[in-house]
């Protein structure tokens, strides 16, 4: 497992291909080019146009973009906006999609897991039954997945792995950031899922 950025290769095993961190200021195309795309509004507001139809997308909702509605357009009108893109193969049964914000604050232990690292932030330690991605937008801090640890700013991509605990214990600046669950497999269960509470996590071995 290792952090990759747009336009790096990610892992071999992950379902994500790629992304996209995009600043928009006037209309500009969006290509199709990968089995799947999804379109995640992390600032403002936009338009996402396809040959089908448009549809307003405003911070922390998401759109996913179908091949047969291609060519897309996205136009922000007389305003601004932050987009990703992700790109990949993921299946139908899906896990969560949004934005997340982290500071440094008095950690909550209850919520999750046992760790026995240092921890400043109210995040908590868990697992998923399908893989993640975490985009930092803003800050950098620490990034705990399974036994390793990263330091991680604007611009990384955390690929984790099914079943694997991961944490973000230590913020350097605010952190706000976008996470991706792709397919859901296991016991598809969705949101945190901590050992205390919904038993061992199913790991696979060549995700780490």
């Amino acid at each position: 497992m290792s952090v990759f950025r747009s336009g790096e290769q990610p892992p071999g095993w992950c379902e994500l291909s790629g992304f996209e961190l995009i600043e928009l200021t006037e209309p500009r195309s969006i290509p199709f080019t990968a089995q799947k795309q999804r379109l995640l509004v992390t600032r403002g507001k936009c338009r996402l146009a396809g040959r089908n139809g448009a549809q307003v997308i405003s911070e922390g909702q998401f759109w996913d973009m179908d091949k047969a509605n291609a060519p897309f357009t996205v136009d922000v009108g007389d305003g601004k906006a932050q987009v990703i893109i992700f790109f990949g193969k993921w299946g139908t049964e899906l896990g969560g999609c949004g934005i997340f914000k982290m500071t440094s604050s008095t950690p909550e232990w209850e919520k999750g897991d046992p760790v026995s690292y240092p921890k400043s932030t109210t995040f908590d330690s868990h697992y998923h039954d399908c893989d993640e991605y975490w985009v930092i937008i803003e800050g950098a801090g620490t990034v705990v997945v399974g036994s390793r640890s990263f330091e991680v700013a604007a611009g990384d991509c955390v690929p984790i792995g099914m079943g694997h605990h991961h944490d973000l214990p230590q913020v350097r600046a605010d952190v706000k950031g976008a996470y991706f669950e792709t397919t859901l497999e296991g016991q598809k269960r969705f949101g945190h899922l901590w050992e205390h509470k919904h038993g061992p996590a199913e790991v696979r071995t060549e995700r780490v």
